[in-house]
């Protein structure tokens, strides 16, 4: 039995549109850790601001969790821009 070989069809031509990057759905994931992260770190230093230590010790708290969310982000980010490589 001979074997066939497949060739390849002709290059689709690209649309005019897609020169311009369009925002991806996944990338609203990947931003959301770094928007809570801005958000823990906004309502951190309001908590430090004050004089109430019971407070401060919670505001120390919240920066380690913005802490966390920022490198899940960084996590995220680095595992689109892997996945669209291939």
């Amino acid at each position: 039995m001979a074997e066939r070989t497949v060739t390849p069809g002709p290059v689709a031509s690209r649309p005019a549109d897609q020169g311009r990057r369009r925002p991806r759905p996944l990338m609203v994931w990947v931003l959301a850790p770094w928007l809570v992260a801005v958000l823990l770190i906004l309502l951190a230093l309001r908590l430090l601001a004050l004089e109430d230590f019971n407070l401060q010790a919670s505001g120390w708290g919240l920066l380690g969790s913005a802490a966390i969310c920022f490198s899940i982000g960084c996590v995220c980010r680095v595992s689109l821009l892997l996945a669209e490589r291939r």
